[in-house]
């Protein structure tokens, strides 16, 4: 759309980010901001962004974290006073066990006054009371040139084994964190999945792909610990991150999402745009992907009976070939990296002949 020109992405200096978008060419329109840490980093970007031009409009993405939060607040009332316009794309829910916690981050956003844009009806329902109006919803976009239903090479070193032993592959990349966490997870609940097929006749195998930041990776030593006490230690492995991850889902022959309160869920348009079935939750954002074009394929996430049923049955049943090619076709209209660069380019006025802006209630 040759809005470079019109705009300036504040990266910090030296960050993975910074260095991938260097290498894919799109360098020219980079501010690097110093800082040690991520709070510095946003704390020094805040700084330079009220020293610009007051008609420049200011998007922030998901500064909901907790060491985040007070500088949000800091600069509210300078960035108000400047009447310039702030938007603000929150990807989860912005929540926080602690009452005090959610009462600061309410208080923070109410100072901002952002104009709110979420990654889901499932996110914007959660921060319709930090915000009041949210503007609209916008699907997260997807290369659809790197998530393709076309075969891959030769499988991942990691998988070589696995699937010479003739298991079906149970894929769910996911970060492994704390149970019961407000965005847990739940991997646990694979396990008794795993247990059950097992039980059942059906030899599945099932592979977690993610980040552990837990001190020691103690999170990831309790789910092998589980899946030793439930007797399928040899049927469950967990892998480090990949930037290949679409070499795994090609690999898969069925993904496998069982987080409740999931803002989005870009696991799952990532499987389906690799023509691989997803089994996922029947409630929050997992949900409002898959039930556009896949309501059969929804589970309660704890009744791991229901969710290995399902997984058989997907693995056997004709039409799941017309359920995968009916969310190719979802994920192509509405994840699309051009749609959602014309959308954004709308909201905040580098389109200015299209955009008009209007605050809504209606999600």
């Amino acid at each position: 759309y040759n809005a470079a020109e019109q705009m300036c992405v504040l990266v910090k200096s030296d960050s993975p980010m910074e260095m991938y978008l260097r290498k894919v060419g799109q360098g020219s329109y980079l501010k690097t901001i110093p800082g040690e840490k991520q709070k510095h980093f946003v704390k020094h970007a805040l700084q330079w962004v009220v020293k610009q031009p007051r008609d420049w409009p200011l998007l922030l993405d998901n500064c909901v974290g907790r060491k985040q939060i007070p500088l949000i607040m800091l600069a509210a009332p300078a960035l108000r006073l400047s009447a310039r316009p702030v938007y603000h794309f929150f990807h989860d829910l912005a929540l926080s066990y602690h009452p005090l916690g959610y009462l600061v981050r309410t208080l923070a956003f109410h100072l901002l006054s952002p104009v709110a844009i979420c990654n889901s009806k499932f996110t914007a329902e959660h921060i319709h009371p930090l915000v009041g109006n949210v503007w609209g919803i916008l699907y997260q976009p997807l290369d659809l040139e790197r998530f393709n239903p076309c075969p891959s090479g030769s499988p991942p070193p990691e998988l070589q084994a696995i699937l010479r032993s003739g298991a079906r592959l149970m894929l769910t990349p996911s970060r492994i964190n704390k149970p019961e966490m407000i965005n847990d997870k739940n991997l646990q609940a694979l396990i008794p999945v795993l247990a059950h097929l097992k039980a059942i006749g059906h030899f599945y195998h099932s592979v977690v792909i993610g980040e552990d930041r837990s001190p020691g990776q103690i999170n990831s030593h309790a789910l092998l610990k589980s899946a030793e006490q439930a007797g399928v230690a040899d049927r469950f492995t967990i892998l480090p991150p990949t930037f290949v991850i679409e070499d795994y889902y090609k690999c898969a022959d069925v993904v496998v999402t069982l987080a409740p309160r999931e803002p989005f869920g870009r696991t799952v348009i990532e499987a389906i745009a690799c023509a691989v079935p997803v089994v996922g939750s029947r409630t929050g954002g997992i949900s409002e992907i898959l039930q556009n074009f896949a309501p059969e394929w929804l589970v309660d996430p704890n009744n791991p009976v229901a969710t290995a049923e399902t997984i058989v049955r997907i693995a056997t049943d004709p039409n799941t070939s017309t359920v995968l090619a009916k969310g190719q076709s979802w994920v192509k209209t509405q994840c699309s990296l051009v749609g959602y660069a014309r959308r954004i380019m709308e909201i905040t006025g580098l389109n200015p002949t299209e955009f008009k802006l209007t605050l809504s209630n209606n999600y």
